[in-house]
């Protein structure tokens, strides 16, 4: 079995009964409507709509609009978790598109809706060429690139207007909450009485949606900002410790071999080894 196909509607004949359960679909609707049924609902996709369904997601009765154009990005379970991105986003990302389906890409920028159109169309150039040199790695590198975009709208348009899903509104709040303080606050009380809930409630949310507590997404993001700012060979540790807003410099140190594995200096001389400081 293929890792990923591409195929143009109405130019290529697809049926999608033979990809239930084998493949996770990701369809533009550029004209046209699309029809659905998934839990039991009725679901119209219409022109630039984007439809996602996971693989293991139950639906059928698919249609299509006489005049319809739509290009469908087929990916294995395998391929998908090669190159999708580490990023807090994943796992509430697809939770989300899991009972939304559809995407209004009409409701977004006008430029996040040409970046979507545009990576299918990439996709669809790249695979005319059967014999293209790292093939893989272009259409892997493409699908990252989608999902970054496809996060990017859930996080700022779905989850900021749609209240039907609170708790993974507050989860998202709380996520963008962790990226840009994390490097003053580091404890999930902080980010709680930030958001007006408890402390109790925001590491049972998280363990909910993502199987991982609270404190694990601070330290993701804390972790991302002392990698970027070890990585600067001139800046004292005490530098670092000092706008962190760490009590110590041995708090500081502490807390860097706990979520980076190994003390400060050994974090920056593995960097001078794989030369990667600046």
């Amino acid at each position: 079995m293929k890792d990923y196909l591409f195929y143009n509607i109405p130019k290529d004949s697809v049926d999608f009964s033979q990809f239930r359960g084998h493949y996770n679909i990701y369809l533009l609707c550029r004209k046209g409507r699309v029809c659905f049924r998934q839990s039991n609902k009725e679901i119209e996709a219409r022109e630039w709509d984007f439809v996602v369904w996971p693989r293991l997601k139950r639906y059928d009765s698919i249609s299509f609009s006489e005049d319809v154009e739509a290009e469908v990005f087929l990916v294995s379970d395998y391929f998908l978790d090669l190159y999708k991105p580490e990023t807090a986003w994943d796992v509430p990302g697809f939770k989300y598109l899991k009972t939304h389906p559809v995407l209004h890409l009409e409701d977004v920028d006008f430029e996040e809706q040409e970046h979507i159109g545009s990576i299918f169309k990439q996709i669809g150039h790249r695979l005319e060429y059967p014999q293209l040199v790292f093939e893989e790695e272009i259409i892997g590198n493409l699908l990252r690139v989608l999902l970054y975009d496809i996060w990017c709208i859930v996080d700022r348009t779905v989850l900021v207007t749609d209240n039907s899903d609170l708790p993974l509104k507050h989860f998202g709040d709380f996520l963008y909450e962790a990226q840009h303080d994390c490097g003053e606050k580091r404890d999930v009380a902080s980010y709680a009485k930030m958001m007006e809930l408890t402390p109790k409630y925001l590491t049972e949310l998280s363990n909910q949606v993502t199987g991982r507590p609270a404190s694990n997404w601070i330290d993701y993001y804390a972790a991302r900002l002392l990698r970027k700012e070890l990585s600067a060979k001139d800046v004292p540790f005490s530098d670092i410790a000092e706008k962190m807003k760490f009590s110590s410099l041995p708090a500081f140190s502490r807390y860097v071999k706990r979520v980076l594995g190994c003390s400060p200096t050994a974090y920056r001389e593995s960097l001078k080894h794989k030369g990667k400081l600046y």
